[in-house]
């Protein structure tokens, strides 16, 4: 993932961006699409829904509206079963020529869950004739539909009430997709234990940090809201930081800890006490330095001419 991204300054000319995008929310979101931290050299990346709001200051419904716009223009493709964004013309402008990139796209064609995605990467890059060495396999030849529009596949569902929840977590125990549904009453389960009754704006923040991060990374960050008697706004300032820097596993933020640990360690000498100076014993005697009999001679004469001027100017203040 790179720290940079670069926009053609032409972009605001545009006819896209001037006439098709003509709301201010959506230019951001465009250029948000093009800039944030997920994207990648290949242009298919995660998308995750809570990060985006907190990014840009959008509601659900206003990037939702947006990106059924972009979807529709042939700007970007959406998959909302592996909630996966695919800008489009990405590699068109952004070159890979340069077999070092080109590796890197390698690298990240191995992470895409979308098939169609990866494979699309794949025919472009041969098209733009990019040195990648990764081929289009059997498993890319099916056919998985995407790109439709976000309210076509993701309808809201109904807001699970307490006793719900309560039911679910004990009646759980069939596995489902990616594990969320199967963990999601682990979680609700968690949240009232550690934070009070479940209300139904606190019960759609888990589900989307779910999808997000994963039950596993939402319940870490509650135990460690909960252990510093914080409330579940911590929590989510947690998963933010962990949501920017892409950390998916437990093992990922454990590596993570470490690492933040061993940055804040202080230096080696740091504090390290200085031994105690001779002079402070009391039994100290200073050394007697040995002079020559010209040394002494000299700093006699000295001494003498400091007097006379001390003398001097005495009688100069007397007049």
């Amino acid at each position: 993932m790179a720290i940079y991204r670069q926009i053609h300054t032409t972009i605001w000319q545009d006819n896209f961006v001037g006439d098709v995008l003509t709301e201010p929310p959506e230019k951001l979101f465009w250029a948000y699409l093009l800039t944030n931290s997920q994207t990648t050299q290949c242009g298919v990346y995660p998308f995750r829904m809570r990060q985006a709001q907190f990014d840009t200051g959008l509601t659900e419904d206003e990037i939702k509206s947006i990106i059924n716009k972009l979807v529709q223009y042939e700007k970007i493709k959406y998959s909302t079963e592996n909630n996966e964004i695919m800008i489009v013309n990405w590699l068109k402008y952004n070159s890979a020529r340069s077999p070092k990139v080109a590796a890197v796209i390698d690298k990240e064609l191995l992470s895409i869950k979308t098939l169609e995605f990866e494979s699309e990467v794949i025919k472009k890059c041969l098209e733009l004739k990019y040195p990648i060495k990764t081929k289009v396999s059997e498993k890319n030849t099916v056919s998985i539909p995407y790109g439709y529009p976000i309210d076509t596949i993701s309808q809201p569902e109904p807001e699970p009430t307490q006793n719900q929840n309560i039911t679910n977590t004990a009646t759980a125990t069939e596995p489902t997709d990616e594990g969320q549904a199967s963990a999601a009453p682990d979680v609700y389960t968690y949240y009232q234990e550690a934070f009070g009754v479940l209300n139904s704006f606190a019960s759609e923040n888990l589900t989307q940090w779910v999808k997000d991060l994963g039950s596993d990374l939402v319940i870490e960050a509650m135990k460690r809201s909960a252990l510093d008697q914080k409330g579940f706004r911590y929590a989510e300032g947690i998963m933010r930081k962990w949501a920017k820097k892409n950390l998916k596993t437990l093992e990922d933020v454990a590596a993570d800890d470490v690492s933040f640990n061993n940055n804040s360690r202080p230096k080696r000498n740091a504090g390290k006490q200085e031994p105690t100076p001779p002079w402070v014993k009391p039994d100290y005697v200073a050394p007697v330095e040995e002079k020559t009999p010209e040394q002494e001679a000299e700093e006699q004469a000295q001494l003498q001419a400091a007097m006379e001027k001390i003398k001097q100017g005495r009688k100069e203040e007397a007049l």
